[in-house]
């Protein structure tokens, strides 16, 4: 703190500093693909609430429902100094100005999350991509201080990736950098005619999830149901490694084009079946990655542990 007596050696003795985890506490919410994440912390990062639920019917009005009684149901038994203190959500698209500019996967219905979180609880409201939210974890808590250019490369609903360059969250024009899942790729049909797709269609947590439903005839499926079938099923195997290789080629050129220091992966899917990370992992050497590459571990509450 630049405070203190002077010592022998001419420097001064610190004065340590501690924040007040009573002070007040902040709440962050994701929304995934079946689900809604949300966990409060107390200022000084320690986890007061983590809880994981269903979403029942995938509305955006229904989620903020689902929302506020989260909150709520929390300010029931609060006992810190000063509450709530702000919000923030971890959002699968584009974000610029603290405003929604694209969402493929959840219909807004010209709702601002900001003006109305912010008005009903009379806090701050931040509101950011989810891939860079796990970039700037990265930076705060997974590296050293000395890696100044980072990527990660978030496979959930979508695949997108989080740009730290020169220490610093790179977004690109109007929120638009590291769209990834949204190049495109040419697809070959069983017709025998090729088309082109978005990549996060073929390939992103979402998309391997909806193969594997529609090739086993079933109605409900997540990440940590693949790690049976994946060891028994031939069929499911073959859906899990042709993916693995369509992420491992999209990575690489987005590894090529944005020239990181280190590489991570923030998939809930590489986490439930390893398996599919190596695959990823060991192409990018074949392909010539040097670059050292890594698996974000506990990557469900990744974008839930950012400090407002």
């Amino acid at each position: 703190m630049r405070q203190g007596e002077s010592t022998s050696s001419g420097g001064r003795k610190p004065h340590l500093v501690r924040l007040n985890r009573n002070y007040g506490y902040v709440a962050s919410f994701n929304i995934g693909t079946s689900y809604m994440a949300s966990m409060f912390n107390y200022l000084n990062g320690e986890i007061i609430q983590y809880n994981r639920k269903p979403i029942e019917k995938f509305d955006i009005l229904n989620i903020m429902q689902m929302i506020k009684e989260e909150i709520k149901k929390l300010q029931q038994v609060d006992s810190t100094q000063h509450g709530l203190l702000a919000i923030t959500f971890s959002i699968h698209g584009i974000v610029f100005n603290n405003k929604i500019i694209d969402s493929p996967f959840l219909a807004l219905q010209g709702i601002d999350l900001e003006e109305y979180f912010s008005k009903e609880f009379n806090v701050p409201v931040v509101l950011e991509n989810e891939a860079n939210l796990s970039a700037v974890f990265e930076q705060d808590f997974g590296t050293n201080q000395e890696t100044r250019d980072l990527i990660t490369i978030s496979i959930h609903r979508g695949i997108g990736v989080g740009i730290i360059a020169g220490h610093n969250l790179y977004r690109g024009y109007r929120g638009m950098a590291g769209e990834i899942g949204r190049s495109l790729m040419t697809n070959d049909l069983d017709s025998g005619s090729r088309q082109l797709v978005k990549v996060e269609s073929l390939c992103s947590e979402d998309a391997i999830i909806r193969q594997v439903m529609n090739a086993k005839n079933l109605t409900k499926l997540t990440s940590e149901d693949l790690v049976k079938p994946y060891r028994e099923d031939d069929q499911v195997k073959q859906i899990l490694n042709h993916a693995a290789q369509l992420i491992a080629e999209v990575s690489y050129n987005a590894i090529v084009s944005y020239g990181p220091e280190k590489i991570y992966f923030n998939s809930t899917l590489f986490e439930d079946l390893p398996v599919m990370y190596e695959m990823v992992r060991d192409r990018l050497v074949e392909l010539g990655i040097f670059s050292p590459i890594q698996m974000i571990k506990g990557s469900r509450m990744t974008v839930l542990t950012r400090p407002i």
